[in-house]
């Protein structure tokens, strides 16, 4: 039998792809871009943190999905293909933030927060399940490219279509609240925006 060679499927070859089964043959027509979503909870001894559920109520500096939430408009679509946790100090009287870093590993944060566990749902559906936030540390790693990068790649990229909500999970173990502490969980990846006119 003759083997034949495939190409590696591009990220915005699959967003194409996945969507044109959802019935969006329009993705394919939109403007390509590269989309960036954050959302913000405090560390207030919740052991599950449900990042977007809701972040329509949470404005600028704490979320950037607007009044969408956590559904993406009308013509826009998005790859997961990168993840990464922040820890941010966050004054709810000034509405800022004093400070916003990668997380210490040696700290008590840090060991609470490399200790828990991260899911991702769309439209209720487990997409994404029980990956170790220790996996995201350069040690565990193996996209790490030096000592400082936190910042976990997906095998498998996952897409999430318009109009279906999202939510990320993580799952920590029972703890005391860090008064002014937060996390930021941060999503990124290729994508579309709705494109009316014309694409560039």
């Amino acid at each position: 039998m003759q083997g034949m060679y495939r190409g590696t499927v591009t990220p915005q070859a699959k967003n194409v792809a996945v969507n044109d089964r959802f019935g969006n043959t329009g993705i394919k027509k939109q403007q390509g871009s590269t989309i960036i979503k954050y959302d913000t909870l405090p560390l207030d001894g919740t052991t599950s943190l449900r990042f977007f559920e809701q972040s329509s109520q949470r404005n600028f500096p704490l979320s950037n999905t607007g009044t969408d939430g956590n559904k993406l408009g009308v013509g826009s679509s998005m790859v997961v293909e990168r993840i990464y946790i922040t820890l941010v100090q966050y004054v709810e009287a000034s509405n800022s933030l004093t400070s916003i870093a990668s997380v210490d590993l040696t700290s008590t944060r840090g060991v609470l927060i490399n200790n828990g566990e991260m899911g991702f749902e769309i439209a209720n559906s487990l997409v994404i399940k029980n990956v170790p936030v220790l996996s995201f540390t350069p040690q565990f790693n193996k996209q790490a490219e030096n000592q400082l990068n936190n910042s976990f790649d997906f095998d498998t990229q996952i897409i999430i279509p318009p109009l279906l909500e999202y939510v990320a999970t993580l799952r920590l173990p029972n703890y005391t609240a860090f008064t002014g502490y937060y996390l930021r969980l941060t999503i990124e990846g290729s994508g579309a925006i709705i494109a009316p006119k014309t694409t560039f």
